[in-house]
């Protein structure tokens, strides 16, 4: 039966009301997300203002500001439930206030076809943002100093924003469907391709939650490929320019192209004339030298390495360990870097043809800190290794340099030869203090029964493992080279109990009491010093560094920063 034209008319009405309210939405969320990211950028600047400049100001209002600023970001790195810290809670019922702000702004009645259509563009706002923080050329790297890898625990969270959203529209449209007898509307074509885009949302939440865990790389070419399904869906889905809908799918796959493009001709350009030579380490590690690298790439940053020999298809992320030529140090775990440690084994020193993509990454400038604590646990000291060697490297008479307190956590002894002659080098220089925990020492004069306690580190990582304290002086054998009374054997000495297994290297049985030894370098500065913690590695680990990082800093007693280099720090 035909309707009536009055109530066509009005129907007509209501939708271009509900169309024009939807656009004012996106507008909206657009406003809303700019002003989130501001917030965290200026959050970022006021902190570098308040580091670097207040300090010079000796007023009693500085001093009492300060003690502020640095009670306020203590307590946003505290650690609650379900959260990296405080802050990062902060930032998500930020973000989740903004779209449940936008679900029911001028919604025209709050009838459930208006509620599925607003879900629909909230899911297709939230596709654009969850886009924009997986791109490897962000431009809030230089806003915030956050690359992308820190930004990747809110690309998680706005991914599960699109699902819940994306389900809710999908809910609310058929029942509003089957309430008006509707339902085989479904049937076409555009309906049909929505289904589509709502069940590659699903799959890709199964391979999130259970693909990852068994295979990253398995999880990573589903994703993508789910991805571009998902995008060509959604534009079959709502295909008309005058819904408007269909730009924000263009520009959602505008941006993941062109960053796709850069990446691929980084690529390219690093491939002419590129060979990297592979080399296996000990406890199943490899060394990679690339020929040409790129200018820009500085210690602790890291780069996409391309090996076509072992996966042709397959781009891969490893910190740089230093430059000129540019060295890798690899972990083998599985996959790429199991077949890579298999190659090296059975052609150490092999040259293949190669190329990188980067650098990425975003560094604090360490030159500006009086002190600075490196702590890295097992193949994380890439990352400690390379800023420690860059600084050393770059030293100079001219200027105060900062003094480096250098801590590793490692499983075997076997792992030191991964770093064996930057660990001389740094070791040499008077700016570094080292200090290398082994955490199943086979050491003879360790007792058994110590022995037997160390060896139980093969379960889980927790913080707790990293509060257990060194043994007693008797269990252990001190190297005589590091009772000769020089300045920076004494300060060692004087806070360990050790043993070496390099000439003067400190080296400690079992996991350090990370939070108490940070509270006393700390506690050994001068008030005026300026610090700085830098930690890579198990999620255990970084945690307690964490912890023991806002404690000094809700204090108030010192200048502290803090950088993890994991993702979601």
């Amino acid at each position: 039966m035909n309707m009536p034209s009055s109530a066509r008319t009005a129907n007509q009405v209501a939708m271009a009301v509900a169309l024009k309210s939807n656009k004012l939405t996106a507008a909206y969320f657009a406003a809303s997300i700019l002003g989130l990211m501001a917030i965290i950028t200026i959050s970022h600047w006021a902190g570098e203002f308040i580091r670097v400049s207040l300090p010079k100001n000796d007023s009693p209002l500085s001093r009492t500001f300060i003690s502020i600023a640095r009670a306020v970001r203590g307590f946003l790195l505290l650690k609650i439930p379900g959260f990296t810290n405080i802050g990062h809670a902060c930032v998500f019922l930020l973000y989740l206030g903004i779209n449940i702000t936008l679900m029911f702004q001028n919604l025209h009645g709050h009838l459930p076809g208006n509620f599925a259509k607003r879900m629909g563009w909230i899911t297709a706002c939230n596709l654009s943002l969850v886009v924009f923080l997986a791109l490897k050329n962000t431009p809030l790297s230089i806003l915030t100093s956050y690359s992308y890898e820190r930004l990747n625990i809110l690309h998680q969270t706005a991914g599960y924003c699109i699902i819940v959203c994306a389900m809710l529209h999908a809910i609310t449209y058929l029942v509003t469907l089957s309430r008006e007898d509707l339902l085989q509307v479904m049937l076409a074509q555009n309906q049909i391709m929505g289904i589509v885009a709502g069940s590659t949302l699903l799959v890709n939440l199964t391979t999130v939650l259970i693909v990852r865990r068994i295979s990253y790389e398995a999880f990573y070419v589903t994703h993508v490929t789910l991805f571009m399904l998902l995008i060509i869906a959604l534009g079959f889905h709502r295909p008309f320019l005058s819904g408007r809908a269909i730009y924000i799918f263009i520009f959602t796959a505008s941006i993941w192209t062109l960053d796709r493009i850069i990446r691929f001709c980084k690529i390219g350009w690093f491939a002419f004339g590129n060979t990297a030579s592979v080399v296996p380490l000990q406890h199943a590690g490899v060394r990679i030298e690339l020929s040409r690298s790129p200018k820009r790439a500085v210690p602790g940053s890291h780069v996409f390495l391309w090996i076509p020999k072992i996966r042709a298809t397959e781009t891969h992320p490893f910190t740089v360990v230093s430059t000129n030529p540019l060295g890798l140090v690899v972990s083998a775990q599985d996959g790429f870097t199991k077949d890579l440690l298999l190659f090296a084994s059975q052609n150490p020193g092999t040259k293949l043809r190669a190329s990188c993509d980067g650098p990425y990454g975003t560094l604090p400038k360490f030159f500006n800190f009086d002190h600075i604590i490196l702590i890295a646990g097992g193949s994380g000291a890439s990352f400690t290794i390379g800023v420690a060697l860059d600084v050393v490297r770059r030293a100079s008479s001219s200027i105060k340099m900062p003094i480096i307190h250098f801590i590793w956590v490692i499983r075997e002894r076997k792992q030191q030869s991964w770093f064996a002659k930057e660990l001389v080098e740094l070791n040499a220089s008077a700016l570094v203090l080292v200090t290398i925990h082994v955490t199943c020492p086979t050491v003879s004069t360790v007792s058994k029964p110590a022995i037997d306690k160390l060896s139980e580190d093969e379960g889980p990582q927790t913080p707790a493992d990293y509060e257990i304290p060194s043994l007693p002086r008797s269990k252990i054998e001190v190297d005589s080279d590091m009772e000769k009374g020089n300045a920076k054997s004494e300060a060692v000495i004087h806070s360990r109990s050790h043993y070496s297994l390099n000439s003067g290297i400190p080296v400690i049985p079992g996991r350090p009491a990370t939070a108490s030894k940070i509270n006393e370098i700390v506690d050994s500065t001068e008030s005026s010093d300026s610090i700085i913690v830098a930690a890579c590695g198990p999620e255990g680990l970084m945690q307690v560094v964490r912890q023991a990082v806002a404690s000094v800093m809700s204090s108030g007693r010192r200048n502290l920063s803090l950088h993890c280099e994991k993702f979601g720090c």
